[in-house]
């Protein structure tokens, strides 16, 4: 008999992931939200339910080495998300467990949401409707706003989320420009120009995130990097909190380095802790860019279906370490 154990999650129900594991035969499923509210995430506090597990699926829960390590038997450990930023996947790998994320859910709904952000911070419609409500109006409030198609728009990484963007937006500004250093098929894309980090990001007027988190991108955009920008550049990040060093983005905003910032994710999850949250130069929305209807049935399904390969044929269908 298998046993799965589900740490956290924060959909309306599991139907999607027991019609996947009925393919199982007999397992016995552990949903630890019915244990305590909203699931355990603190590696301490899973330690004691997932020792005999043979999978582990997780959304916010904090992975650690510990955990892993108290794990006898776990072939899987499947993230409800694109990111697995929450996983120690070096420790998982030295374990001879997989780590499997679904890397292909909510390309749209990201994309989109970024696409969103960009128009947003160009056109300030967010910030002249903030001061249309509190009777503050005033057109010298919002500018300066550039024309868009005299603009360079900067992508840093070039995955599946900013090449849907890139496609979405190339008719609106004069030139998308690109830093990623893991793009081999650069020739394949000859409407992008390629350059490296401090090119890119000196040549725009728009930049916008979509890299994993990590010890490499961690605090990418920092003191050193603002300084390199265009006076008055845009800022969006769709991708994580931590790629933005916080304090460093909050002199560059008083100083007017960046103009105007749009953030669907900040470096906690307590928005409202945010220092940015009530800035009228930064529109933050809390981390939804992922969401529709159709992205998290998918989500929900495919997540499944990383657990139910592992344990039937070895290794799931989307797997981020080499075991």
């Amino acid at each position: 008999m298998w046993k799965i154990v589900i740490a956290d999650y924060y959909y309306p129900d599991l139907k999607e992931e027991y019609k996947v594991f009925e393919q199982l035969g007999e397992t016995e499923i552990v949903d630890l939200t019915k244990i305590a509210e909203g699931g355990i995430k603190e590696p301490g506090e899973l330690i004691p339910y997932v020792k005999d597990a043979d999978a582990l699926i997780v959304q916010f829960a904090k992975v650690n080495k510990e955990v892993i390590d108290s794990m006898e038997r776990c072939r899987v450990i499947a993230r409800y998300a694109i990111g697995v930023d929450t996983i120690d996947v070096e420790a998982a790998a030295a374990r001879g467990i997989c780590v499997a994320n679904v890397p292909d859910y909510c390309i749209d709904e990201v994309a989109d949401t970024a696409v969103a952000h960009i128009m947003n911070a160009k056109r300030k419609i967010a910030r002249a409707n903030s001061l249309l409500l509190a009777g503050e109006f005033d057109m010298a409030k919002i500018r300066p706003v550039g024309r868009m198609e005299n603009e360079v728009l900067c992508l840093i990484g070039f995955g599946n989320i900013a090449r849907n963007v890139a496609g979405k937006m190339k008719s609106f500004f004069k030139e998308i420009v690109v830093y990623d250093p893991y793009v081999k098929d650069r020739g394949s894309y000859p409407e992008y120009r390629f350059l490296d980090f401090d090119e890119a990001v000196s040549c725009a007027d728009v930049i916008s995130l979509h890299v994993p988190l990590n010890g490499t991108t961690e605090h990418m955009l920092s003191d050193r990097a603002f300084g390199l920008m265009k006076q008055g550049a845009a800022v969006v990040n769709t991708a994580r909190g931590g790629l933005i060093d916080e304090a460093a983005l909050v002199r560059a905003l008083d100083m007017g380095k960046v103009g105007y910032c749009g953030l669907d994710v900040v470096s906690t999850e307590e928005f409202g802790s945010s220092p940015l949250l009530h800035r009228g130069d930064v529109f933050i929305t809390p981390h939804m860019g992922w969401c529709s209807e159709e992205a998290i049935v998918e989500l929900q399904r495919k997540t499944a279906e990383n657990v139910a390969e592992t344990l039937l044929f070895g290794k799931p269908k989307y797997c981020v370490n080499k075991v």
